[in-house]
C-alpha cells in the first residue's frame, strides 16, 4: 500500500498549453533525469460500484486502468485529511484483462461497511474515464514529485463532464516543496486549487449534488474554521464552472468574507483584494464572466497561499 499525496489544479483548456509549454521549459533548463518529460499516455478508466453506490459510501473508489495494453486494478481510500490536497491509501496490481479480480481485495484493509464483501456479486460499471495524460519529473528544491497534465471525458449513463487538470503528485521530500512550485507555476498560469477527484466526478453526474465539507463542530477554533471555509470556497469555485453558474459567485464570495476573518492579516489583504476584483468583474456584466475569471493569475495564487499557510499550521 502507498500513501498517495496530491495537489491538484484546475485550469480552463485555453491555458492547458501554457501550463505544457512552462513545464517543458523547466525541464530543458535541467540536464539531469530529476527533471524530463516523459511519453504521453492515452487512458481509460473504468470505475465499479454497486447501483446503491456502497463503495462511495464508504469512502472507497475502484477501477481498472488501460494503459499501453495493460491493466492495472486499483483501490482507493478516502484517506485522512488534508487541507485542500489529496492524501489517499492506494493500492494497485497488474491485472490479465480487464475483469476485476477481487481476491486481491484480501490485502486491503477495507472499511468497516464493506468487509463482508456482499457488495461484490452487485458491481457494474458506474462511469469511466477517458484522457490524453502528458507526465513531468520536476525536482523543486528537495521535492521531487510528478506532474501530470490530464484532458478528457468523465463519461456516464447520466452524462458527461470535462477533466482539464494539473496534479502536482510528492514522490520524495517535503510537501511545501509541492505548494512552492505551484505558487511559481500559478504566477505564469492561471490554475485553481480543486479537491474534487476525477472520481467524485463521476458520482456527482448520477446525484447531481456538490459535495460540500463537514463544519467543524468546535466554532470557536479560528484554524478549523479557516480549513473549512477555505475548502468551501474551493467547491464553489469548481462547482461555479461544473454548473456553468454564475449565480455562485455570491456564496463563494461570502466563503471568503468568513475565511478573511481566521486567517493572518496578510493573507485577509490578498482575500480582500482578490474580492474587489471579482466585484469589478461582476459589476462590468460581461457575458464572458467565468471566461474572464478562469483567467485571473491572482485567484489560484491566493488559493495557494493560504493552502499553504494551513498546512503549515496542521
Amino acid at each position: 500500500m502507498a500513501t498517495e499525496l496530491e495537489l491538484k489544479l484546475m485550469l480552463h483548456p485555453e491555458y492547458l498549453k501554457s501550463a505544457s509549454d512552462f513545464l517543458d521549459e523547466i525541464c530543458a533548463s535541467s540536464d539531469t533525469e530529476e527533471q524530463s518529460r516523459q511519453p504521453t499516455l492515452a487512458l481509460m478508466n473504468a470505475y465499479f460500484d454497486t447501483e446503491n453506490a456502497e463503495l462511495m459510501q464508504g469512502g472507497m473508489a475502484l477501477r481498472i486502468r488501460a494503459v499501453n495494453n495493460k491493466f492495472i486494478q486499483t483501490v482507493k481510500t478516502r484517506g485522512s485529511n488534508r487541507i485542500g490536497m489529496h492524501a489517499r491509501g492506494e493500492w494497485e496490481w497488474f491485472v490479465s484483462s480487464d475483469q476485476l479480480d477481487l481476491s486481491l481485495l484480501s490485502d486491503v484493509p477495507l472499511p468497516e461497511s464493506l468487509q463482508d464483501m456482499s457488495w461484490c456479486s452487485k458491481l457494474i460499471e458506474v462511469y469511466r474515464t477517458d484522457f490524453e495524460r502528458q507526465v513531468w519529473n520536476i525536482q523543486s528544491h528537495e521535492t521531487k514529485m510528478e506532474v501530470v497534465c490530464d484532458q478528457g471525458l468523465v463519461t456516464s449513463p447520466y452524462g458527461e463532464d470535462a477533466i482539464c487538470e494539473l496534479e502536482l503528485e510528492l514522490k520524495e521530500g517535503d510537501e511545501s516543496g509541492l505548494y512552492q512550485f505551484a505558487l511559481q507555476l500559478a504566477d505564469r498560469v492561471p490554475v485553481q486549487v480543486s479537491i474534487v477527484s476525477k472520481a467524485q466526478k463521476g458520482v456527482r453526474l448520477k446525484y447531481g449534488q456538490i459535495e460540500f465539507p463537514q463544519k467543524p463542530d468546535n466554532t470557536s477554533n479560528p484554524l478549523e474554521l479557516a480549513a473549512y471555509w477555505y475548502e468551501v470556497w474551493l467547491v464553489y469555485w469548481e462547482a461555479m464552472y461544473f454548473m456553468e453558474d454564475e449565480a455562485l459567485m455570491q456564496p463563494l464570495r461570502h466563503s471568503m468574507s468568513q475565511l478573511k476573518t481566521c486567517v493572518p492579516s496578510d493573507l485577509a489583504q490578498e482575500l480582500d483584494s482578490l474580492d474587489k476584483k471579482l466585484e469589478r468583474q461582476l459589476i462590468e456584466e460581461d457575458n464572458l464572466l467565468l471566461k474572464n475569471l478562469a483567467g485571473m493569475t491572482q485567484v489560484g495564487v491566493t488559493m495557494l497561499m493560504i493552502g499553504q499557510w494551513l498546512n503549515k499550521q496542521v
